[in-house]
């Protein structure tokens, strides 16, 4: 059991350790960073009953199979996790005034949906196996992550363009979706959509670490 943790956690500690050398000018505490993830990891537990909750409810008996997984993808998984990662970055980082550079915000953003995807990936991997730890390990884990990428750059970009916050909320939210869409449509098409959106979400990911490691002008961020 110890070993199968162990695996179910290392795809997420690599990816932190990779996003956070992504930060050469001026690299954040590491105690700051962990202490987002930690948080990232502790909202698993509340996140998952609100999910059950809304999943529960007397109305989704009633939809349609299609119907049923746009909503689980949407307005389940995708909007109650992001919001609720973009939530603590937003308290615990943000407004604290740790950002001083757009890569910050990705930094944070992507430790605090690491730390969600390390705990969802223990709670998968101890309960159905050795496959899927491998074959989380190159979508779910990568894909929260990228979620994260997408959160921090809109952040980033609503601190130094003044562009509105709740896009730090609806587009990580509405990425999240989409990937659920296919991963919940149990077709053939669906892993091949859900492999074309990867790759394409990992373009735009590059390009926005890209532009925020050429960045080199901090400014203070406000709450």
């Amino acid at each position: 059991m110890l070993w199968i943790a162990v695996i179910a956690l290392l795809p997420a500690f690599l990816l932190l350790s990779w996003l956070y050398t992504r930060d050469r000018l001026h690299p954040e505490p590491r105690r700051a960073v962990y202490g987002v993830f930690l948080r990232g990891a502790a909202i698993v537990l509340p996140a998952g009953i609100i999910e059950r909750m809304m999943l529960g409810a007397e109305s989704a008996p009633t939809l349609a199979s299609w119907q049923l997984v746009f909503v689980t993808a949407f307005f389940v998984a995708g909007m109650v996790e992001e919001f609720l990662k973009a939530a603590i970055v937003e308290r615990a980082a943000i407004q604290k005034g740790w950002v001083h550079a757009p890569i910050d915000c990705m930094v944070y953003a992507g430790a605090c949906a690491l730390g969600f995807a390390a705990v969802e990936n223990i709670l998968y991997v101890t309960s159905e196996g050795w496959s899927t730890a491998l074959l989380r390990a190159v979508t779910a884990v990568p894909a929260h992550l990228m979620f994260g990428i997408l959160m921090g750059a809109a952040f980033a970009r609503s601190i130094w363009y003044e562009k509105s916050r709740a896009w730090a909320y609806i587009v990580p939210a509405a990425a999240h979706g989409l990937y659920d869409s296919f991963a919940l449509s149990n077709s053939w098409i669906g892993d091949v959509l859900l492999f074309v959106y990867l790759i394409l979400l990992l373009e735009v990911c590059l390009r926005n670490i890209d532009w925020a490691a050429r960045m080199r002008q901090p400014r203070t961020a406000h709450g």
